[in-house]
C-alpha cells in the first residue's frame, strides 16, 4: 500500500514506514524546474546523499527515528533542491566525470563501486543486496541519461531503511520532488523500476532508433558511502556550493566552446570550398579575355601599319595608369616624332592589368565614355576605325561578363543561411529553426518545446517568454500563444492539457450531481449567478451554489441556512414561533396557551394568535396574564367552529 506521509503527524508515518509500508513524502514547489536546473538531477542526487550521510554523523545509527524525521522535513528537502538554482546550464553531468570531482562532494563522499545492467527489478534488488553487505549507510547514484535519482541505505539498529530520493516531478508526486521511504529490498527495487522503466522491446528491433533504445535500456549506479564526519562546516557550506557550481560552469562553458569550435570548423571548411569555387571560376573568365584580347590584337595588327606613336604612359582605354587630361597630351605630342609601336608601353588592348581591372568591386566607371574618348584620339593620331570598333565590341562583352558575375556574386550571398544566437541556449542557429514572440527575443525551437512542455506538465497557464522572466521590472512579458504550441510539435497529450488550460480562462467546468455529466459553462455568467442551472438536454436540476443545495421549482423562496423553507413550512403547517426566542412550537393538542421549552425562556404565549402572554416563572403572574389574554382571545378550538 503507498500513501503520502501526513505532515501533521510525522511520527505515525515513520511508525508505519518502520512497520513495512512504503509512504511517499513529497512538498509543492520542490522540484528542479522550480529553481532553473533542467538538468540538475545529478547535483540534487548527490546532495541528497551528502546531506543524509550529514545527518546520520549528527544523530548516530541509534537514533533511526530522529534521521528519518529530519530527511523528510520540509526545510531538509529545500536545502538539498536548492543547489538546482545555480546551474542553469542544459549540460548533462556525469556523476564520476563531473560532478564527483567537485570540491563539496569529493570531501564527503567516496565512491566504492560501479554496476551497470538493465533497469528492471532485479537488476537494483541486486544492487541494494550489494549495499545491504556494506556495514555502514551507503547511497547508489541511478544514471539513465538523461535522467539521475538516488537510493540511499539508511543502516540501523538491527533495521534498514531505503530512501528513493527523485528531483523530477511524478504523477505520485506531481508537483514536487518526491522521496519514497521503505525497509523491503523488493518495494524498493520495484519502485525504481517503474520510476526508471526499461525501453520497450519494439524499439531495439528498429534500425534509426537501436542505439537510442539501447541508451535507455541501460543504467549505471554509482555506490557512495561517507568519506567520514566533516566537523562544524556550517559557515562553509555555501562557499563550497558556490565554488563547485564555479567548476562545473567552467567546465560547462569549456564544452561549449569545443562545440562552437568544431561548428566554425566546418563552416570554414565549407567557405574555403565556396572561394576554391569562385578563384576557378574567376580563373576560366580570365582566359576567355586573354584568349578574346589577343584575337583582336591580331585583327588591329593585320589591318594596317600605325604611324609611330611618340613615347608615352600606358593607353587609357583600361590601363590604371591613364593620364587625367588625355586631350592635353596630345596636344603636346602632335608636332613631335612618333616612336614605332614596337617601342610603346605595354597596350592598353592586351596589358595584363585588364582583366584584374575587370573584376574589382570599385570598378564604377563608363566604358563608353571612355573608348569614345580614345577614339578620338586615334583618330587624331591617324589610327582606322577597325581596331576602335574592336576594342568598343571587346569591352561591351567584358561589361556583359563583368554584369553575370556581380549578379551570381548577389544571388550566392543573398541564398547564404543565417544563422541567430538563441537567447536561451547561447548557442547559434539557422533562421529557419527560429521562433518569433511579440517581445522578439529570439529561441530555437527545441528550448521552446522543452519550456512549454514542462510548463503544461505542471499546468501553468499562461505560459510566459522563459527571456522576459528573468528581466527586472518587466511587466508586460511574451505570451506563448496556441498557434506556436501547435508549430512546435507538442504530443497529443500534452496539446488536450493545453485546451483545456486555455479554455479555463473563459470558462468553469460545471458538475451536475442529478445526471453526473460535467460541461463547461462561461466564467463571468457562473460567477455573477446565485444558482446554478444544468445546461444539459433532459435535466432541469436547478442547485444553489453557494450551499450546493438543489433548489424545488415552485417551491418556497431558497436559502442556504434553511430559515425561508422552515417559514415557509411552518406557514403551510400552522406551526408557530416562541414570540422570545423564535424556537418553532408544534402543538399536538388541548389549549391554546402555550409554554416555550427552551431553556430559561419562560415564554408563554397563544397558539391562536401567536402574540406574547407574559414572561415569568411565577404561577400568580402566569395566572393573571392568561386570564387576562384569553378575555379576547379563544383558550380552545371547537371543531367546525370559525
Amino acid at each position: 500500500m503507498v500513501s503520502t506521509l501526513q505532515r501533521t503527524s510525522p511520527d505515525d508515518g515513520i511508525a508505519d514506514i518502520l512497520q513495512g509500508k512504503e509512504r511517499i513524502v513529497s512538498y509543492a514547489g520542490t522540484s528542479q524546474f522550480n529553481g532553473r536546473g533542467v538538468s540538475a538531477c545529478g547535483l540534487a542526487a548527490m546532495n541528497f546523499a551528502r546531506v543524509l550521510f550529514e545527518l546520520i554523523h549528527i544523530y548516530g545509527q541509534e537514533r533511526l527515528i530522529d534521521v528519518l524525521r529530519a530527511i523528510t522535513s520540509k526545510e531538509t528537502i529545500q536545502d538539498i533542491i536548492s543547489i538546482c538554482s545555480g546551474w542553469s546550464s542544459d549540460l548533462h553531468l556525469d556523476v564520476e566525470e563531473d560532478i564527483q570531482h567537485v570540491p563539496l562532494f569529493e570531501k564527503s563522499l567516496k565512491l566504492v563501486s560501479t554496476r551497470f545492467g538493465p533497469p528492471n527489478a532485479s537488476y537494483f534488488k541486486r544492487t541494494l543486496q550489494n549495499m545491504q553487505t556494506l556495514n555502514s549507510s551507503a547511497a547508489v547514484i541511478i544514471t539513465r541519461p538523461p535522467e539521475i535519482i538516488a537510493c540511499t541505505k539508511i543502516k540501523g539498529t538491527g533495521m534498514d531503511v531505503f530512501a528513493i530520493f527523485d528531483s523530477h516531478p511524478r504523477p505520485s508526486y506531481p508537483s514536487g520532488a518526491g522521496l519514497i521511504l521503505s525497509t523491503s529490498v523488493d518495494q524498493a527495487a520495484a519502485r525504481l523500476a517503474n520510476i526508471l522503466p526499461a525501453a520497450d522491446s519494439s524499439l531495439l528491433s528498429q534500425g534509426g532508433l537501436q542505439w537510442q533504445a539501447q541508451l535507455l535500456n541501460n543504467v549505471s549506479g554509482h555506490i557512495f558511502v561517507s568519506n567520514g564526519p566533516c566537523g562544524d562546516m556550517r559557515e562553509m557550506q555555501q562557499s563550497v556550493v558556490e565554488s563547485s557550481l564555479v567548476v562545473l560552469r567552467l567546465r560547462a562553458e569549456v564544452a561549449d566552446l569545443k562545440k562552437k569550435n568544431v561548428r566554425l570548423t566546418s563552416e570554414t571548411k565549407v567557405l574555403e570550398g565556396d572561394i576554391q569555387c569562385l578563384e576557378d571560376a574567376l580563373s576560366v573568365e580570365r582566359q576567355k579575355v586573354t584568349s578574346l584580347q589577343a584575337s583582336s590584337n591580331l585583327k588591329a595588327t593585320q589591318s594596317r601599319s600605325v604611324p609611330p606613336i611618340p613615347t608615352r604612359p600606358m593607353n587609357a582605354i583600361a590601363g590604371p595608369s591613364r593620364p587625367t587630361d588625355f586631350s592635353s597630351n596630345l596636344k603636346v605630342t602632335q608636332s613631335r616624332s612618333v616612336p614605332p609601336i614596337s617601342t610603346r608601353p605595354t597596350n592598353t588592348i592586351t596589358g595584363p592589368s585588364r582583366p584584374t581591372d575587370l573584376y574589382r568591386a570599385e570598378y564604377s566607371f563608363s566604358s563608353y565614355e571612355t573608348l569614345a574618348h580614345d577614339r578620338d584620339a586615334h583618330e587624331e593620331w591617324g589610327l582606322d576605325s577597325l581596331s576602335t570598333a574592336a576594342a568598343l565590341e571587346l569591352q561591351h562583352s567584358f561589361d556583359i561578363e563583368d554584369r553575370q558575375l556581380r549578379n551570381q556574386m548577389q544571388t550566392l550571398v543573398a541564398t547564404i543561411p543565417r544563422n541567430f544566437l538563441c537567447s536561451i541556449c547561447m548557442e547559434e542557429q539557422p533562421v529557419d529553426n527560429s521562433v518569433v514572440l511579440d517581445c522578439n527575443h529570439p529561441m530555437c525551437r527545441t528550448c521552446v518545446r522543452g519550456h512549454v512542455c514542462s510548463k503544461i506538465d505542471e499546468h501553468r497557464f499562461p505560459i510566459l517568454c522563459p527571456v522576459c522572466m528573468t528581466e527586472q521590472n518587466n511587466n508586460q512579458p511574451g505570451v506563448i500563444s496556441g498557434l506556436l504550441v501547435q508549430q512546435i510539435g507538442v504530443d497529443e497529450r500534452q496539446y488536450m492539457i493545453w485546451e483545456e488550460m486555455e479554455l479555463s480562462q473563459h470558462s468553469v467546468l460545471l458538475h451536475c450531481r442529478k445526471c453526473q455529466r460535467s460541461v463547461p459553462v462561461d466564467k463571468q455568467e457562473h460567477e455573477e449567478s446565485r444558482m446554478l442551472v444544468c445546461p444539459l438536454p433532459e435535466c432541469n436540476h436547478i442547485w444553489c451554489k453557494s450551499c450546493q443545495q438543489s433548489f424545488t421549482i415552485g417551491g418556497p423562496p431558497h436559502s442556504c441556512d434553511g430559515t425561508s423553507e422552515l417559514d415557509h413550512l411552518m406557514k403551510q403547517r400552522g406551526w408557530k414561533y416562541c414570540p422570545n426566542c423564535k424556537t418553532p412550537v408544534q402543538r399536538d393538542g388541548g389549549c391554546s396557551h402555550m409554554t416555550c421549552i427552551s431553556p430559561g425562556c419562560n415564554t408563554h404565549f397563544c397558539y391562536v394568535c401567536g402574540k406574547l402572554i407574559v414572561r415569568s416563572a411565577l404561577r400568580s403572574e402566569i395566572q393573571n396574564g392568561i386570564s387576562a389574554h384569553y378575555r379576547v382571545c379563544q383558550l380552545f378550538e371547537y371543531p367546525g367552529r370559525e
